[in-house]
C-alpha cells in the first residue's frame, strides 16, 4: 500500500471517530442548568438575618433600689439592644465568682440586666457589639449587666457574665451613655412589670413575674412553603433528584417530609458527626446556613446549642415568648458535621392571618404558685430544674386545616428537655 493510500485511510478513520464522537457529545450530555449561578441566587425562601437579629436576650431586668421590674417585649428589648450598639465596650478585666456572689452582682441596685437564653461566644457578639479590644476573650456570656451609677466617675462598669463557668468580664463604657439609656427605660416604663426573685438549687435564682400573667392566645391560619425550594437550595445538583411519596434523595442526601405537621428534616449521612466544632464557629455557621437560602421564617431566634452533639436550635417566639411543640413546628434544628451540615429540620410554612378568637386573653397562675407547685412534685428533683418561663403550646386546631393555635402556659426547663408545668401530654419529653 502507497503512503498516500495510508494517509487517506488514516484521514478517513479520525473523520469518522470526530463525527461519531460529536454524536455522543450532543445526544448524551448532561443537564448542567442547576450549576447558573444566576439561578441559584434566586434561590430565596424567606429574608436574611443578621446575628444582632437572631441572638438576642429574651428578658431585660431593671433593678432600681429594692424593686426589680422586667420586660420580655420584643421592641423594647430591641431598642435596649440597638442603644447597646452605638457604644464602645473595652474589655479589661476577668475573675471568677462563687455562684451567690454573681447573683449579688447581677442584681444589686441600679443596674439592668439582659438574660440570654443560652451561651454566646464573644467572637460571635464581636459583630453585634462595638469592642475596642483587639483580641477578644476565647470565652461565652449569658447575662450582661450594665452599672447605672451616677458621680463624678466618667464611666460605669458592664459585666458580661457565664452563669456556666462562673466568670466575669469587666468592660467599661462612658457614664453619658448609660444615662440615655435610664432616660428611654422611663420613656417605656409602661412595658415593664414587677418581679420577683425565686430561688432554685445550688444557689441559683431566677426573676419571675409577681402578679398572674394575662396573656393573649392566638389562632393563625399558615401558607405552605413551596418544598421544592428548599430542594433547590439544599441538594448540589436538583435536577437529579427522585422523588418516592415523601422523600426526596439524589443517592447521597435525603430530604423527608412530614406534610400532616409541615415540616421536614434534611439528613446529608456522608458527613462525620465526631468531628468537634469551636462554639463560636457552630453558632455562625449555623446562622450563615440559613442566610444562604434566605431561609428566615417569622420570628426564630437563638434558643440553644450543644457543643457536643454539634447542635444548634433557633426558636419560635411570639410576643416575645418561646413557641413549644413536640412535632417540630417550632424549632429549626441544625446538626453540623466537619464540613457541611449533617441534619436541618424545620417548618415549612408560614404564619399568614391572625384570626379571631374569644376570649382572646388568658391569667395564667401566679410565679410563686408555679414554683410551689414543682417543688411540691415528687417526681421532680429541683435540682435538674433549670429554668421557667411562660411560653406558648403550638397546635393543630382541630376546626380547619391549616390553622394553628397558640395557648399561653408556664414552661420549665427540667435537666435540658423543657416540659409544660402539668403535663397533660403536651410536654416535651
Amino acid at each position: 500500500m502507497s503512503l498516500e493510500k495510508v494517509k487517506t485511510l488514516l484521514l478517513t478513520i479520525l473523520v469518522i471517530v470526530s463525527v461519531l464522537l460529536t454524536w455522543l457529545i450532543w445526544n448524551n450530555q448532561p443537564n448542567y442548568d442547576w450549576l447558573n449561578l444566576k439561578d441559584l441566587d434566586n434561590i430565596s425562601i424567606a429574608k436574611e438575618k443578621k446575628v444582632s437579629e437572631v441572638v438576642l436576650p429574651v428578658k431585660v431586668l431593671y433593678h432600681e433600689n429594692n424593686a426589680t421590674v422586667g420586660t420580655v417585649h420584643e421592641g423594647e428589648i430591641s431598642r435596649v439592644m440597638k442603644i447597646l450598639q452605638n457604644w464602645n465596650f473595652d474589655v479589661s478585666n476577668t475573675k471568677m465568682l462563687p455562684k451567690n456572689n454573681l447573683y449579688a452582682l447581677m442584681s444589686g441596685p441600679n443596674r439592668i440586666e439582659l438574660d440570654f437564653p443560652n451561651p454566646v461566644p464573644f467572637s460571635v457578639y464581636r459583630n453585634v457589639f462595638n469592642f475596642t479590644n483587639k483580641k477578644m476573650p476565647n470565652a461565652n456570656f449569658d447575662h450582661i449587666v450594665l452599672e447605672l451609677k451616677t458621680g463624678t466617675k466618667n464611666s460605669n462598669h458592664v459585666y458580661f457574665i457565664s452563669l456556666e463557668t462562673n466568670q466575669v468580664f469587666e468592660a467599661s463604657i462612658d457614664q453619658k451613655e448609660t444615662q440615655y439609656l435610664i432616660k428611654k427605660l422611663k420613656d417605656n416604663q409602661d412595658l415593664y412589670k414587677p418581679y420577683s426573685a425565686f430561688p432554685l438549687a445550688g444557689n441559683r435564682k431566677i426573676y419571675l413575674p409577681d402578679a398572674s400573667p394575662v396573656v393573649n392566645r392566638y389562632k393563625y391560619a399558615t401558607t405552605d412553603i413551596d418544598i421544592d425550594k428548599f430542594k433547590k437550595a439544599l441538594f448540589r445538583d436538583p435536577n437529579f433528584v427522585k422523588k418516592v411519596t415523601d422523600e426526596y434523595t439524589n443517592g447521597n442526601s435525603l430530604l423527608k417530609t412530614d406534610d400532616d405537621n409541615q415540616v421536614f428534616s434534611f439528613v446529608n449521612p456522608g458527613e462525620d458527626m465526631s468531628y468537634g466544632i469551636m462554639n463560636n464557629h457552630l453558632l455562625m455557621r449555623a446562622i450563615d446556613f440559613i442566610n444562604q437560602h434566605s431561609g428566615w421564617t417569622d420570628h426564630f431566634q437563638y434558643f440553644e446549642m450543644n457543643e457536643k452533639k454539634n447542635e444548634v436550635t433557633f426558636k419560635l417566639f411570639k410576643n416575645g415568648y418561646p413557641v413549644f411543640n413536640s412535632d417540630g413546628m417550632a424549632d429549626i434544628q441544625e446538626f453540623w458535621g466537619g464540613n457541611e451540615i449533617y441534619k436541618y429540620t424545620r417548618p415549612y410554612f408560614l404564619l399568614s392571618l391572625n384570626l379571631p378568637i374569644k376570649p382572646a386573653k388568658v391569667e395564667l397562675d401566679p410565679a410563686k404558685q408555679v414554683v410551689s407547685r414543682l417543688q411540691n412534685d415528687t417526681s421532680i428533683n429541683m435540682n435538674k430544674v433549670e429554668e421557667i418561663t411562660i411560653g406558648y403550646h403550638l397546635s393543630k386546631d382541630g376546626n380547619g386545616e391549616g390553622i394553628l393555635s397558640f395557648q399561653p402556659a408556664w414552661y420549665y426547663c427540667y435537666n435540658g428537655t423543657w416540659k409544660k408545668v402539668g403535663g397533660d401530654g403536651n410536654g416535651l419529653e
